[in-house]
This record gives C-alpha cells, structure tokens and sequence, in this order.
C-alpha cells in the first residue's frame, strides 16, 4: 500500500475508524441526550432496548450481517465485479492478513456505528444519516455501484438500530459484515480479478 510498515497500516486505520467517536461523542451529547429521561443513555445502557425480545435482536442482528453480504453478492452478479472493486479494496484484501482485518473492522463498527446510528439516526432519520454515512465513502465515486450498497447496508444498519436500540448489535453487525466480506474476497468467492 505505501512504504510505511504493515502494522503502522493496520494502526493507521484502526485509529482513524475510531476517529469518528470523537464527532459522535458530542453530537449524541447535544442532539440525542437532552431528549431522554436525565441519567439515560440511549443506544448504550441498556444494552438492547426495553420490550425487544434479545433473541429476535440477535436474529435482527444475523440477518442485517446476511442482507448486507447478499446486497454485495447480488451486485456482483447483475453487474459483475469490476464495476464493484476498486483498487483499494483490492490492495487491502491482498495485502493485509485476516487478523489485521480484525482491528480494523472492529475499529469501523464501533466509529462508525456510534457516529451514524447512535448519534445522528435519532435527530436526522434514517434516510439521511446513511446518506450521511454513504458520504465518507465518497473515495468510491468512481464506482456508484458501491455507494448505492454502501446507502444500502446504511439503512440496514439504520433499520437494526432503530428496531433494537443497541450499538452493541449495530457495531458488532458492522464489523461481521466488514469481516465477512473481506474474507469473501481474500479467499476467491468474490474474485479481485478474471
């Protein structure tokens, strides 16, 4: 990827995918905590909303992960591959191994996760916080067709926080599916070249 050494990369990009705690931290403050109950922490404690049943949550979970990796797969197959992968992505899968996948996906779950479900779903909606989302993506404008799943997997993602008021299950679907997909391509289901 560069001349930097492979664990700095790996570092690198954990810690800017736990960068955006440090834009969600304030805007949950001040756009999510004053409309709940003083001593809350909605999102966060507890750590699946009141009234949802926990098995159908991690069901909800599952099936986000499984939606999310069926959005890519069948994208793949209407528009083939190249109109999916950019070099990127390619450099990444072949590069790096799958524990450095690990962190690095974790890290993307949490900041991500916080910053778009459990900050901004609440005061924007839906709609507009995976627009939001699909908008730090943007370093894919040359492949629409990855910002149109990235949208996707936004309001999936969106729809599961919505249902189980957990970050825990929204973070942990995000990194899965990261993981999961990664996987997909380092070992040849989703092919990086013909």
């Amino acid at each position: 990827m560069d001349d930097k050494p492979h664990w700095v990369q790996v570092l690198i990009m954990t810690v800017s995918e736990l960068a955006f705690l440090v834009l969600g931290i304030p805007l949950y403050i001040f756009l999510v905590l004053p409309n709940h109950p003083e001593g809350s922490l909605p999102g966060l404690v507890p750590v699946i909303a009141e009234g949802v049943n926990p098995a159908l949550a991690v069901l909800a979970t599952i099936g986000t992960i499984l939606a999310g990796l069926g959005t890519v797969l069948l994208l793949v197959r209407l528009f083939g591959r190249e109109r999916l992968l950019v070099d990127e992505v390619r450099m990444l899968v072949r590069e790096f191994t799958v524990a450095d996948f690990i962190p690095i996906y974790i890290a993307a779950g949490i900041g991500e996760e916080f910053l778009f479900r459990v900050a901004l779903v609440e005061p924007l909606g839906l709609v507009l916080s995976s627009l939001l989302f699909t908008a730090i993506h943007i370093a894919y404008w040359r492949k629409p067709l990855i910002l149109l799943y990235v949208f996707v997997f936004g309001l999936i993602c969106g729809a599961l926080y919505l249902y189980t008021g957990s970050f825990l299950l929204c973070a942990t679907a995000h990194a899965v599916y990261n993981f999961a997909l990664s996987c997909l391509m380092k070992f040849g289901v989703i092919k990086l070249e013909d």
